[in-house]
């Protein structure tokens, strides 16, 4: 075999790989789109440069597939490299490997944020306290002049359990990520629970939590928790995360 046939054949290999790849990408952008998955990873208001990328993709399958049934044309192009296609298919790879899943409880380091992200919305003083997410219940604490303000307010929110060493036995957290752009943005917050059941719920837990509004002392901090009535295990929601 000579050295000129040998380099082509390495080219005629690195461009099929290149369509597979492209291809492989096409398709698993699909997958999360059709299966809901893509609300793992992004805020569904730009769920179209999903769409765009997808559609890009099987573009640029479909012409590289074209060159490579075209060698002359093929070879009269620049071809990428065998370094360059595992870098690009390395992250298609850890996708297929790795389940699609929302953030949960595992995804919290530093702790949970008390205070509110995004936007101050004044709407969250307006609705109904039953309608609430936590959320908008931060945003109205913060907003309050006093962390008293909304004594004996109901509240019924859901989220993840989170617990910390220093918490009480009967004390957790109801959190929730945000997720203003992409997961790479996404922040956990939460509000205070103090139930005697509270220790019957593990950490990641999802459960819906109704009661009421007291202002109390939470490790070292007078802030408004949540004094439970009832608290019941539900299954995750199918949109785990809040948008600011």
């Amino acid at each position: 075999m000579s050295a000129e046939h040998h380099h082509h054949s390495q080219i005629d290999q690195a461009a099929w790989a290149k369509s597979l790849i492209l291809f492989g990408l096409g398709i698993y952008f699909a997958v999360l789109i059709l299966t809901g998955n893509l609300a793992n990873y992004i805020n569904l208001r730009f769920a179209w440069l999903a769409y765009v990328g997808t559609a890009l993709f099987f573009l640029l399958g479909l012409v590289n597939f074209y060159a490579c049934l075209n060698p002359r044309r093929a070879h009269s192009h620049h071809q990428i490299s065998w370094d360059n296609l595992l870098v690009v298919a390395f992250p298609l790879l850890l996708a297929l490997l790795i389940p699609s899943r929302s953030l949960g409880v595992e995804a919290v380091s530093g702790g949970i944020g008390l205070s509110p992200v995004g936007v101050e919305r004044a709407s969250a003083l307006t609705r109904n306290p039953l309608d609430r997410n936590i959320l908008d219940w931060l945003r109205a604490f913060h907003r309050a002049p006093t962390p008293a303000a909304f004594n004996g307010q109901s509240v019924d929110v859901s989220g993840f359990v989170y617990r910390e060493p220093s918490m009480g036995e009967d004390e957790f957290m109801v959190s929730r990520f945000t997720m203003s752009c992409c997961v790479a943005d996404a922040y956990p917050i939460g509000m205070p629970v103090r139930s005697s059941a509270a220790g019957e719920f593990a950490p990641g837990a999802w459960v819906r939590v109704r009661g009421e509004v007291l202002a109390d002392l939470f490790q070292g901090e007078f802030a408004p928790i949540v004094h439970a009535d009832a608290i019941a295990l539900i299954e995750e929601p199918a949109q785990p995360y809040l948008y600011p």
